[in-house]
C-alpha cells in the first residue's frame, strides 16, 4: 500500500541524539541568548543527557559562557543576527527565531508546563527573568524541530558568576586548556583526562573550563581525590564498576 510520508525528525548541530554525530567526551550544547534591556538571558541544552543550564549577565558574561561551553548551535530572535556576530563572532552555528518566541509569559508557561511545577522557585531560577526567556525559547526549539521525547529534561540548573573563575577566549586558547589552537590535539585536558567514562570525560572539562572560587567547594574536591589515591583496592573497585557502564 501506499507509505504515508511525513517529516519525524529535523536534525541540527544542536539537537543531534544519534551517538555517531556525538563525541562521547564532550557535550552537546543547544544554547540560545535572549538580548534583554540591561542582561543578556543565556541557556544551554544537551538533549543526549537532559543536562539543563541557564544563566544571565552582561555581554563579557555571554562571551565566556560561549567560549567555555562551546554550544554546537545558538538561537535567538533573527533580527539580531548582526549583533551576535558583532558581539562573538561568526565561529557559532546559529538559527533566528521569531521574536513572539522570546516573551516572558510564553517561556514561564513553557517551563512549568514541561517540569509540572506551579513556579520555578524549586529550581532557584525564579530572578533570572531573561534566563527563563532563553530556557523557553529552547523548549520551542525542540517542538519545532520534532523532538517530542522529552521525559529526560528533569531539572535546570543556575550557573552563577560568583562561583566560577571565567576565562575568555584568549585565555583558555593561550593557557591551551581545550587546544593550543594548532589542531595537533594537545591541551591541559587531555594530559589531566584519565576518566574512565563518557560522563567522567564530559565533567571533567566543564570542570577545567570553569574553575571553582570557593575555598570549601575547592577543598571538598582535593579531599575526595586524595581519598582514593590512598584507597587503592576502592578505586580500583568503582573505576571498574563505572568502566562497565554503558554511556547514561
Amino acid at each position: 500500500g501506499i507509505v504515508k510520508r511525513g517529516v519525524t525528525e529535523l536534525v541540527t548541530p544542536g539537537v543531534a541524539t544519534n551517538d555517531k554525530l556525538l563525541e562521547h567526551n564532550s557535550n552537546n550544547f543547544l544554547a540560545a541568548l535572549h538580548f534583554g534591556e540591561t542582561k543578556i538571558g543565556v541557556a544551554f541544552l544537551d538533549i543526549s543527557t537532559g543536562e539543563f543550564f541557564i544563566a544571565e549577565g552582561d555581554e563579557a558574561y555571554a562571551d565566556k559562557l560561549l567560549q567555555s561551553l562551546k554550544p554546537a548551535e545558538v538561537i535567538f530572535v533573527r533580527n539580531k543576527q548582526k549583533l551576535f556576530k558583532d558581539l562573538f563572532g561568526v565561529k557559532f552555528f546559529t538559527y533566528g527565531l521569531d521574536e513572539w518566541i522570546f516573551a516572558d509569559v510564553y517561556a514561564t508557561e513553557s517551563l512549568l508546563k514541561h517540569f509540572g511545577t506551579h513556579s520555578l522557585k524549586g529550581f532557584g531560577v525564579e530572578s533570572l527573568k531573561e534566563g527563563i526567556i532563553a530556557a523557553g525559547a529552547i523548549l520551542h526549539y525542540l517542538k519545532d524541530t520534532e523532538h517530542p521525547n522529552l521525559a529526560h529534561i528533569t531539572s535546570l540548573q543556575r550557573i552563577d558568576k560568583d562561583d566560577h573563575l571565567w576565562m575568555d577566549r584568549f585565555t583558555i586558547r593561550n593557557l591551551e586548556i581545550l587546544g593550543d589552537g594548532s589542531g595537533n590535539g594537545n591541551s591541559l585536558l587531555k594530559v589531566l583526562d584519565n576518566t574512565v567514562s563518557p560522563m567522567g570525560a564530559r565533567l571533567l572539562k566543564r570542570w577545567t573550563v570553569m574553575p571553582l572560587k570557593d575555598l570549601t567547594k575547592i577543598n571538598e574536591r582535593l579531599n575526595t581525590v586524595e581519598h582514593f589515591i590512598k584507597d587503592v583496592d576502592n578505586r580500583g573497585k568503582l573505576s571498574q564498576a563505572i568502566r562497565q557502564c554503558g554511556d547514561v
